[in-house]
């Protein structure tokens, strides 16, 4: 496995630690605010706290599968939780696998910070960083994304395939099926 030696240094004031299970609220919280879509299903509280619950725990059934050697980090400003990030630091590629900063968090420049962070130490190691990001959601991915320098490697909906490479190393071809982008 790709890896920097020692720490890797973050911007902005950022800090990552493993998730605790006093975290669990948190965690819960930010994936509601991510798929706001889910709220369509139903005024009945209830039910769609059962649903976000079992939605959740599809998500991580399936990301423990897709990716199982990531790491799992909360994201920390100052010492207080703002989001979660998952990564698979692989031989190949880093796949950020998600990406998610708490609503009262965003537009603060913490997604940012965390990128260039870890494109820097990507640039280290020499490897590229991949990612999925949603078409439709709580924001807009592919614009953050590309402004960092990503591009769009496939289309599939309801997914953009995105990769960034530190110069002179080639972007990783694109997995599976879909539209290449131009």
């Amino acid at each position: 496995m790709a890896a920097p030696s020692g720490s890797l240094p973050l911007f902005g004031g950022l800090g990552l630690r493993p998730p605790r299970p006093s975290d669990q609220a948190f965690l819960l919280q930010l994936f509601v605010e991510s798929r706001p879509w889910l709220s369509l299903a139903g005024d009945d509280r209830d039910m769609l706290q059962a649903l976000y619950e079992q939605q959740y725990a599809a998500l991580r059934a399936g990301l423990e599968t897709a990716y199982p050697e990531h790491l799992d980090f909360i994201l920390e400003r100052t010492g207080q939780a703002v989001g979660r990030v998952l990564i698979d630091l692989g031989r190949a590629d880093w796949r950020l696998s998600e990406l998610q900063v708490a609503a009262a968090a965003r537009g603060k420049g913490i997604g940012t910070d965390l990128v260039r962070s870890l494109q820097a130490a990507a640039e280290r190691v020499r490897l590229p960083i991949t990612l999925s990001t949603p078409m439709v959601g709580a924001t807009d991915g592919r614009a953050l994304y590309e402004r960092l320098g990503f591009r769009v490697t496939a289309v599939r909906p309801p997914h953009y395939a995105m990769a960034w490479s530190p110069p002179g190393v080639p972007l990783p071809p694109a997995a599976g099926a879909g539209l290449v982008a131009g």
